[in-house]
């Protein structure tokens, strides 16, 4: 099973030093790849980072989009047809960046929240022909949309992930698949992990977030049964670790976790 940590978007270091001592400990501590939450394909400087990850010997496994929502508005369910395809626009221009990186984009947050359209029925068709846009245009340039179900007081569709996969199932774009983050599911979920079962060939993507989003273990997600049973479905992707919320120093969020993950791997495999 391969792990990767989930760094800020360049832009936002302060110092672009920093951003390179992130990905050296990120390889220190042993991951095999890095996740970058990216607001806006048009300020990633691919050159820079490029240069800095083939330094660190580092691949990029994937994009997060969502932050594009917070800080720009872009949304799929929004009853302005501008801002609909302005976010489409953005999610083929996420496609093109993720192809020449060969790299899965995360989406999830840019459906929209209920504030931004209170009929759940519209605003999920809306998200849907979104998607299928999105997900056609990422299928020609050869790459994987994860779609993500995110839990209720975040976004207000799609929310679980039988939800979420019931649509990917219906747009059936090779370029649209399905993934989960361990701390929307605990929100969501009845079961930690039954739905992962049902859902096994659409399985692109993993994120792995404590429960209450500070380091793996302090919360109560059980990581070992988690990555068991992914396991056990000879899941092939990428798992990658969040934590936002810690008072923790990063890099010391990101060697203590991958401590965690590492006891956790050895308990699953013995399991």
């Amino acid at each position: 099973m391969r792990f990767s940590y989930v760094l800020p978007d360049p832009v936002s270091y302060g110092d672009w030093t920093e951003f390179e001592g992130d990905l050296a400990c990120v390889k220190q501590a042993g991951y095999d790849a890095v996740e970058l939450q990216i607001a806006d394909p048009a300020a990633f400087d691919e050159v820079r980072v490029r240069q800095a990850l083939e330094v660190a010997g580092l691949p990029l496994c994937a994009f997060q989009t969502g932050a594009s929502y917070a800080t720009r508005g872009n949304c799929l369910c929004s009853p302005d047809v501008a801002v609909r395809q302005r976010t489409i626009t953005l999610l083929r221009a996420f496609a093109d960046l993720a192809a020449r990186w060969q790299a899965v984009m995360v989406v999830g947050s840019l459906q929209g929240r209920l504030k931004d359209e209170l009929d759940r029925e519209v605003g999920s068709a809306r998200i849907a022909e979104g998607l299928h846009e999105a997900g056609a245009h990422a299928t020609r340039v050869g790459v994987v949309i994860a779609f993500e179900p995110v839990n209720h007081g975040e976004i207000g569709f799609h929310n679980t992930i039988a939800e979420a996969a019931a649509l990917v199932r219906r747009l059936a774009q090779p370029g649209l698949r399905l993934m989960v983050d361990s701390f929307h599911m605990n929100i969501e979920e009845q079961d930690m992990l039954a739905p992962l079962a049902g859902v096994r060939e659409l399985l692109a993507h993993v994120h792995l977030s404590e429960t209450n989003r500070d380091l793996l273990g302090t919360g109560h997600w059980p990581t070992s049964a988690f990555l068991a049973e992914l396991n056990r479905l000879h899941y092939a992707g990428v798992c990658s670790v969040g934590v936002y919320n810690s008072r923790l120093p990063r890099r010391t969020c990101i060697s203590r976790c991958k401590r965690v993950l590492d006891a956790a791997a050895l308990a699953a495999l013995a399991s």
